[in-house]
């Protein structure tokens, strides 16, 4: 029999991808605490994920950017925006020179080296790098279906 987080786990579908690669869940036993959120039927085993959680309900944004009016959730993502400001870019390309202010604009440049085309078209073979290659490419197909 699994232990009743085990079967929380597998069941909860607020967990996203990232977390569960990450390693959230290692170490937890049936003994650690589970922490509830007062809004909604989300928990979870770290208090502050729980915080960062409740963000969402009270649409709380405590980490201001000191340049411009810029909000977010959490301070990793405020790092991140204040190097727009700053001009550092700290996420460097392993296969050319380019390097990038933000860990997402890196890990899309890295696509045009690796080839990578993660962006599935549902109705046809099409794939894209990117998400927003992948939308304009749906256009096509909403006004193909229009035209008919």
């Amino acid at each position: 029999m699994k232990p009743p987080l085990q079967v929380e786990r597998e069941t909860n579908s607020q967990w996203s991808d990232e977390r569960r690669t990450t390693g959230a869940w290692q170490g937890l036993s049936s003994a650690s605490k589970v922490h509830q959120c007062p809004h909604c039927a989300y928990n979870t085993a770290s208090i502050q994920t729980l915080k960062r959680h409740i963000f969402r309900h009270t649409g709380e944004k405590p980490f201001a950017c000191s340049y411009c009016p810029y909000n977010t959730t959490r301070k990793a993502l405020l790092k991140e925006h204040i190097h727009t400001h700053t001009g550092e870019r700290p996420f460097s390309c392993p296969y050319c020179s380019y390097s990038s202010s933000h860990k997402s604009i890196l890990k899309s440049h890295i696509r045009t080296h690796t080839g990578e085309k993660p962006y599935a078209c549902f109705f046809c073979p099409y794939r894209a790098t990117q998400k927003s290659s992948l939308n304009t490419h749906l256009l096509k197909h909403k006004l193909d279906n229009q035209s008919v």
